[in-house]
């Protein structure tokens, strides 16, 4: 019966929740625990609606060729892009370190992914100034500049339209213009600065450069050696 085969996932999932809650009552860390069943999307919707939830935090596997990994980063990819507030997706390979207090914290904004949705850029200067860290700016240039474009002002060019939208630009530690596919020069920054967070735009849209984003995201999040914060245009602004 179908009552049957809930409870036997439930048990599992209870007994998961139970250690996951006692680790945190160590940290004294105020939580409670929920398990549902039904539809993975509209359960979580629900519950975050109705709990008014300002963040979702969600594990993402993918690349190793494994059914049940391919499965849970699709899931993954699949709440970033329809959820009403920012969503942080811990990819599988992350450092351990990303949160630790031994260096000073950075925050990856790329801003072709990002200029178009001002949350996006809100949300990285607040939380650059929560972690007391420094905020990276990045341009990625699908093509080489030509040799006109390697003045100065060429090269913030890209930023201008960003900055406007920062209270405090002076957190910007650094502004990097770099070439080719999208997703592995971000990653590849990345790791050059060891950066603890990346902050992207995600588009639900079906118009060619949405679905553009929404592979760079995908592709960054299975890469990514820290974790990625993703705000959709429909996300709350709430930072």
């Amino acid at each position: 019966p179908e009552k049957t085969r809930i409870a036997e996932f439930m048990g599992p999932a209870e007994e998961k929740l139970q250690k996951i809650s006692a680790s945190l009552a160590y940290d004294f860390i105020r939580h409670s625990t929920i398990v549902r069943h039904g539809d993975i999307r509209e359960t979580i919707l629900r519950l975050v609606r109705d709990r008014q939830v300002d963040l979702l935090v969600t594990g993402a596997r993918g690349g190793c060729g494994k059914e049940d990994d391919r499965a849970q980063g699709s899931v993954a990819e699949m709440l970033l892009r329809s959820m009403p507030c920012p969503v942080m997706t811990v990819g599988s390979n992350v450092r351990q370190d990303a949160f630790e207090g031994t260096h000073l914290r950075r925050v990856l904004l790329p801003t072709d992914l990002s200029e178009e949705l001002p949350s996006a850029v809100v949300y990285a200067e607040r939380l650059t100034q929560f972690l007391a860290g420094q905020l990276i700016l990045m341009h990625v240039a699908q093509e080489a500049p030509g040799p006109a474009d390697n003045g100065i002002s060429a090269q913030l060019e890209p930023f201008a339209s960003v900055l406007k939208k920062m209270e405090d630009p002076s957190i910007v530690a650094g502004y990097i213009n770099r070439e080719g596919p999208t997703a592995d020069a971000i990653v590849r920054v990345a790791n050059e600065k060891h950066v603890d967070l990346i902050v992207l735009g995600a588009y639900e849209g079906r118009e060619p450069s949405g679905r553009r984003t929404q592979r760079v995201v995908s592709n960054v999040i299975r890469s990514a050696r820290c974790p990625v914060f993703t705000v959709c245009p429909s996300a709350h602004l709430s930072p």
